[in-house]
């Protein structure tokens, strides 16, 4: 129950931040219309309201919400340092004005002033704030004549985890009445307790106790109609997160280690073909022209071809502008005594087999361009771990390290706007996708992409 009554709240809160980015963007339109027409460098000469500004207010509706849920605003403790919490307001008040711009360039829509959503941010964030502050207080305030008790039976001694967490989070409205060992209790002295202390809500902690004795315990808690809840660190895992869920009529345990299936891997895929759609549309010609200068400089292919493994192991021929001799594989065992990266990747400073042309294409970045129809036909993604050749793959004698194949490589990643060629430890390059994988929003997609183009301007890493 009090969890059911915790997703309730969530939902109108929900409508509520929907309502309030709604209220923040209808003011900065009126903002923008009534600043003076000189107003510092804008240029302004709008004077009435738009009616098809109303046609934005359901993208900041819809936007408004999913997304401070996916960034844990709704999981913040009441304890929260307060510039945590104006800080997660901005970032998803910036991330809806990057929406809205992205689909204002998509559909050639230009009614709108730009100037609109730079008096938005600040506004929305501001508003936001301001209703969690005062929904907080409004609930802390009622805790007291709210508040139910809650029993906690485990097989360990510890309960300082659940006071601290129950304190951090008052809004719950539960009490930790009792704590029982389940080794010390029978059915009669848990029924006991339940009458005693007026319990509303039972948890079970518990990894090492029998489950016959839990699973009459979790009886008499149904007998007495107290809502009993089993805990699931029962299993000791390390990264992955554990969700329940029902295949078919089957209820079961899931643990994943990676992204779950959600919104953002939906954004994320058509980020994923939008984006590479419209790169190779704006960079045909500059590609046509490489492909020129190689065929011209070197006589060879100019794509070079070479098998990867994609999501998962699966091999894919992956795309590059050659920028090597045609004869390179064939020369790779020559130069195996000069490799510089640990384990099985191959890296060599001032590789012989560059060609010249090879080497500003591989200084730019732009032997890379022809991955975009990898990511074109869903084998890759913009941003991900890099693939390896899958004799590369095979050769990895970790099976942690093989984790980095549980998501879709990508053109760009951490290592590559964190080093690059600098890093010369497999070991380290995989923390770092590791660490990308482990902590992936698509926020952290976009502030990867952005921090490439810097990252290859200043070539670096690159060799």
């Amino acid at each position: 129950m009090p969890f059911a009554k915790h997703k309730i709240r969530r939902g109108v809160l929900q409508v509520a931040d929907a309502i309030v980015a709604c209220l923040a963007f209808l003011l900065a339109v009126f903002i923008r219309i009534h600043l003076p027409q000189d107003f510092f460098f804008l240029q302004l000469n709008e004077t009435s309201f738009n009616k098809e500004y109303f046609y934005f207010l359901i993208p900041i509706a819809l936007l408004t919400p999913v997304i401070h849920t996916k960034i844990g605003f709704y999981n913040l403790s009441s304890n929260q340092r307060r510039g945590d919490v104006l800080n997660l307001c901005i970032q998803t008040s910036t991330f809806v004005f990057i929406c809205i711009v992205f689909s204002l360039f998509i559909g050639q829509i230009n009614f709108l002033a730009r100037s609109v959503f730079l008096i938005f941010i600040p506004l929305s964030a501001l508003f936001l704030y301001l209703r969690h502050i005062l929904v907080l207080n409004v609930i802390l305030k009622r805790i007291p004549q709210r508040r139910q008790n809650l029993l906690l039976v485990t097989d360990h001694r510890t309960k300082t985890d659940w006071q601290r967490d129950l304190q951090d989070h008052p809004e719950f409205g539960l009490y930790l009445a009792h704590h029982l060992e389940v080794a010390k209790i029978d059915s009669e002295s848990f029924v006991r307790t339940l009458h005693d202390e007026a319990i509303h809500l039972v948890i079970f902690d518990i990894k090492h106790t029998s489950f016959e004795k839990v699973s009459r315990l979790i009886r008499s808690a149904e007998d007495e109609g107290v809502e009993a809840w089993l805990a699931t660190n029962l299993f000791d895992v390390r990264v992955a997160r554990i969700k329940v869920d029902y295949f078919l009529s089957h209820p079961m345990l899931i643990f994943r280690s990676t992204p779950d299936s959600s919104w953002e891997i939906l954004f994320k895929s058509i980020i994923d073909r939008l984006g590479s759609s419209l790169l190779l549309a704006v960079l045909a010609i500059p590609m046509l022209v490489i492909a020129l200068l190689i065929k011209l400089t070197d006589k060879g292919q100019v794509f070079f071809k070479q098998s990867r493994s994609g999501l998962h192991g699966r091999p894919f021929m992956m795309y590059k502008f050659r920028s090597m001799v045609s004869n390179a594989e064939q020369l790779k065992n020559e130069l195996d005594r000069l490799n510089e990266m640990s384990g099985p990747v191959f890296k060599v400073t001032n590789d012989p087999r560059i060609t010249k042309i090879g080497r500003f294409l591989r200084k730019t970045s732009l032997d890379e361009l022809p991955q975009l129809i990898n990511v074109l036909r869903g084998e890759m993604s913009l941003v991900g771990p890099r693939p390896l050749p899958v004799y590369e793959t095979l050769a990895i004698s970790e099976n942690a390290q093989r984790r980095r194949l549980s998501v879709k490589p990508g053109i760009t990643c951490l290592w590559q706007v964190q080093g690059r060629n600098e890093v010369k430890s497999f070991e380290d390059w995989v923390k770092l996708d590791l660490q990308y994988i482990d902590n992936w929003t698509i926020w952290l997609d976009i502030k990867i992409l952005l921090m490439t183009l810097p990252a290859v301007l200043r070539s670096h890493g690159a060799k």
